[in-house]
């Protein structure tokens, strides 16, 4: 049957309570993946490559998002299919932050201490099962809140409060902390916190009612969960957009852990302006992101290949224009710092346009009777070899430092390989028949009045 046009249109508003989630995120993530990571490397003068294994090591735990997604999918609880799992993950993200001042304080005392060490290692394994669980059943909670034609549409909406709210938290960390103490790390932890629960509070209350249905609540639409991987994995286009994604995580953030300590160590700068690093290509990704989503309102998400190899591009030659900086300011430091805010608005517009055209794929290669199912499968592409992105970039950093290099030449080499990266998925992308996909899984589909009713 077809849907009404009113049924097709995009509840902005409700969109943007949901999305509103994300600023939350933006505030717990930061102090994980900037603030701390500068922290160590930079004023307490630790290896990058432990740093970034820690960073990277909640990563490593994504299969879980599956598990979650599957579970949300085909087990609700209270008569709930997303919430109890996105509350279940998000409760002890949270918790965990208070453990990173204590995690600084013994390690500035002593940078081996084995207590240091594992309490670290405790709040990254708390912190990173959190996101896995509650990652994935997100996704789903926006792509069951859109009409089918809208969902990429939804997802762009959503990842635009995720960029805004990024280089505003590095603004408010940025005042909040200019100079590294324990006592201001301790205040923007407990700032963070009381943010971010705030803002989870607000986006995900009311949002699904107990006793809504999707398919795989049919009995007969449910598959055991190894046999449901095997089938989704056999599809050639499943394991070519996997590498796609997973490749595209490597190469955008392998940075992540050493983008601010390489404004430390090559051109000296304090702990706030460093932070602020984030604001500048947050900009850019804003910009090109709300552009990217209007220029493209009109089209549906399985046809957005075009604009996410444009994306892929755009963000690659930035990436290697920061190696080329990084060089020059071995002759010229002062010269080489005035291009740093350019080149990183720069990456920020092609990071823009390659997410927007990156979570449309990542929704058209979404079959509606596995939504949860497939986002995991979707989000350990992402977060595993994230994780394993941020831990190349401190290796790569640290055995170009061991071999005799510079830290010009160090940080070069990582942002030169991530371009190299992001360019051979220009050509992967080319390749997944994302049109094909989303046809077969659209003709596939069963009707779910729970679908239409949280479209309303």
């Amino acid at each position: 049957m077809e849907q009404s046009a009113s049924d097709e249109r995009l509840n902005i508003p409700r969109t943007m309570k949901i999305g509103s989630f994300h600023i939350g995120s933006s505030f717990v993530d930061l102090l994980t993946s900037g603030v701390l990571n500068r922290v160590l490397i930079s004023d307490l003068g630790l290896w990058a490559t432990p740093v970034a294994l820690l960073s990277a090591l909640r990563y490593l735990l994504a299969p879980l998002s599956i598990w979650a997604g599957y579970r949300s999918d085909t087990k609700p609880i209270f008569g709930l299919h997303r919430l109890p799992y996105i509350w279940a993950g998000r409760a002890p993200m949270v918790l965990s932050l208070p453990l990173l001042p204590i995690v600084t304080v013994l390690l500035a005392a002593d940078p081996t201490s084995l207590p240091g060490w594992g309490l670290a290692i405790f709040a990254f394994l708390i912190y990173g099962v959190g996101t896995l669980l509650s990652g994935s059943t997100y996704l789903a909670l926006v792509r069951d809140s859109a009409p089918p034609r809208r969902r990429g549409q939804a997802l762009s909406i959503v990842q635009i409060f995720l960029v805004v709210s990024f280089p505003v938290a590095a603004i408010v960390y940025g005042w909040l902390m200019p100079v590294y103490d324990p006592a201001a790390f301790w205040r923007v932890v407990l700032i963070g916190m009381a943010l971010a629960a705030g803002f989870f509070f607000f986006a995900l209350f009311g949002e699904e009612r107990r006793g809504q249905r999707i398919t795989a609540d049919d009995p007969q639409e449910q598959v055991p969960f190894g046999q449901l991987l095997r089938e989704m994995w056999a599809d050639r286009r499943t394991r070519l957009f996997f590498l796609f994604l997973a490749l595209g995580a490597i190469s955008a953030f392998a940075q992540d852990a050493v983008l601010e300590p390489f404004g430390g160590d090559v051109f000296g700068m304090n702990a706030g302006e460093t932070t602020r690093f984030n604001a500048y290509w947050g900009a850019g990704v804003v910009i090109s992101l709300i552009g990217t989503v209007y220029v493209t309102r009109r089209r549906e998400a399985f046809m957005m290949t075009g604009p996410t190899m444009l994306g892929l591009t755009l963000t690659a030659l930035p990436l290697a224009a920061l190696g080329a900086v990084a060089l020059f300011a071995a002759t010229d430091r002062a010269a080489a710092a005035g291009l740093l805010v350019p080149v990183l608005f720069c990456f920020g517009l092609g990071f823009g346009i390659y997410t927007v055209g990156a979570v449309s794929l990542l929704m058209a290669m979404t079959s509606d009777r596995r939504a949860g199912t497939y986002l995991g499968l979707w989000t350990v592409a992402q977060l595993v070899f994230r994780g394993m992105g941020i831990f190349f970039g401190g290796a790569v950093r640290d055995l170009v430092l061991l071999m005799g290099g510079t830290n010009t030449l160090a940080y070069a080499t990582v942002f030169f390989l991530e371009a190299i990266g992001l360019l051979i998925c220009v050509w992967l992308v080319f390749r997944v028949d994302v049109p094909g996909f989303a046809r077969q899984t659209r003709e596939q589909a069963v009707p779910a009045a729970g679908l239409a009713a949280l479209a309303d």
